[in-house]
């Protein structure tokens, strides 16, 4: 009895923690100030680190007023890293194909920038913002990424995509792409 106790009392975290839950919108606003509509998804985890490789990468998708973006923070080892004005983002496709995103404005690393609540909030990373258009968005829905590659001032890190990881991506693609 304790083991099942203990079992209903977890198991709701766990699914929250492996994204089970998100199938609703984390933000649904119109904005005081500017009046605009902005939505946006959790954060998921695209990309995470282990002992031999350091990337932990994390994304959300945001709406406002009918505008997409592709929300992006970073974290690369500990290590100080640049990513400039246009620099690249490339989402590998199953497909085969590339889709490039373009950053929005110069970005250097600094403490806690690229943390996820409490997480990495003693690391140097990064958050960096890529526009999305609708022709992106509608490829995002129906073709999974397999791998990402953000260039920094030093070259580019890449990273290959967990099944799972490419399918709760493109779901939080869908979720904002039809939401009212």
């Amino acid at each position: 009895m304790r083991k099942i106790l203990l079992l209903f009392t977890f198991l709701p975290s766990f699914c929250l923690a492996q994204g089970q839950f998100y199938d609703r919108l984390a933000t649904d606003e119109i904005d005081n100030e500017t009046k605009q509509s902005v939505k946006r998804s959790y954060w998921q985890v695209f990309e995470r680190g282990n002992l031999h490789r350091t990337m932990n990468t994390f994304y959300r998708i945001s709406s406002i007023d009918g505008s997409f973006f592709l929300d992006l923070k970073v974290i690369q080892g500990g290590d100080v890293f640049v990513v400039p004005r246009n620099g690249e983002f490339e989402l590998l496709l199953e497909s085969g194909s590339i889709l490039t995103l373009h950053n929005t404005v110069y970005k250097a690393s600094s403490v806690g920038d690229g943390a996820r609540r409490w997480a990495g909030s003693n690391a140097e990373g990064i958050m960096l913002t890529f526009p999305l258009s609708k022709k992106d968005m509608e490829q995002l829905m129906h073709d999974y990424v397999a791998s990402i590659r953000l260039y920094t001032g030093e070259g580019f890190v890449q990273r290959k995509i967990t099944a799972t990881h490419s399918e709760l991506f493109s779901d939080e693609i869908s979720l904002l792409f039809h939401a009212k």
